[in-house]
């Protein structure tokens, strides 16, 4: 039986849920792409769940022939499994005397419990931090976990702070978008705004903020400039 529907996108993905914002939503766009009107029904159906409730709005619409509609999809994760992984299912498209669409959905249920900033740590090439010998901040921002499911955890935020006795100096750098991997910073010895830092004692502040509502993670690591 020939399809008299399309779906965009083919597949929904909810991302991650935040902790200011437990309902999820998307935009699906069904096109009529028959030569007669389509009178459409959606109904869900749930694969793995993990406490995710599917609705949808409207459920049924009338679709007049080379034309399209939008639907809201809302994704209520107030009970989300804490189980790590995904929660799926499918949205299926019905339509008389016609073949359905299925359209899968997918909402990412993070690990809580992982480190999204590692691997921290500052060396110096000679006596004196200086433009020509700086200090090498290095660290491993972001993860990517294989299992249950494959997850890339991205930051929304990556900062370096500099502090000294206990007050906020300035930003050193700053990264936005950042993708998992190994990232280096080169420190001169100069400050926020490009001068050059008296001698003492320091505190290098790497900042990991990730953009799905997890918790920041924090690093304090001791700079001295001599």
């Amino acid at each position: 039986m020939q399809q008299e529907i399309a779906a965009e996108p083919a597949l929904v993905s909810f991302g991650i849920p935040g902790r200011s914002s437990l309902e999820l939503e998307q935009i699906l766009r069904i096109r009529n792409v028959s030569t007669r009107e389509l009178a459409v029904s959606i109904q869900t159906s749930a694969l793995a769940p993990k406490g995710v409730e599917i609705t949808v709005d409207p459920q049924r619409l009338r679709i007049r022939a080379g034309r399209s509609a939008t639907v809201v999809l809302r994704a209520d994760t107030s009970d989300l499994s804490e189980q790590a992984g995904d929660a799926t299912g499918e949205l299926v498209l019905a339509v008389s005397e016609s073949s359905e669409v299925h359209v899968p959905w997918a909402v990412a249920v993070p690990t809580p419990a992982i480190d999204l900033l590692s691997r921290v740590t500052l060396e110096t090439s000679g006596n004196r931090v200086s433009d020509a010998t700086p200090a090498a901040l290095s660290l491993v921002a972001g993860a990517v976990i294989p299992a249950p499911g494959p997850q890339v955890r991205p930051l929304q935020l990556l900062e370096v702070q500099l502090l000294r006795g206990g007050e906020l100096i300035g930003v050193l750098a700053t990264r936005r978008e950042v993708l998992p991997g190994r990232y280096t910073f080169g420190l001169t010895g100069r400050g926020p705004a490009g001068e050059r830092l008296g001698q003492g004692s320091y505190v290098v502040r790497v900042v990991a903020r990730p953009g799905d509502g997890m918790r920041q993670q924090v690093v304090d690591i001791a700079y001295r400039i001599r």
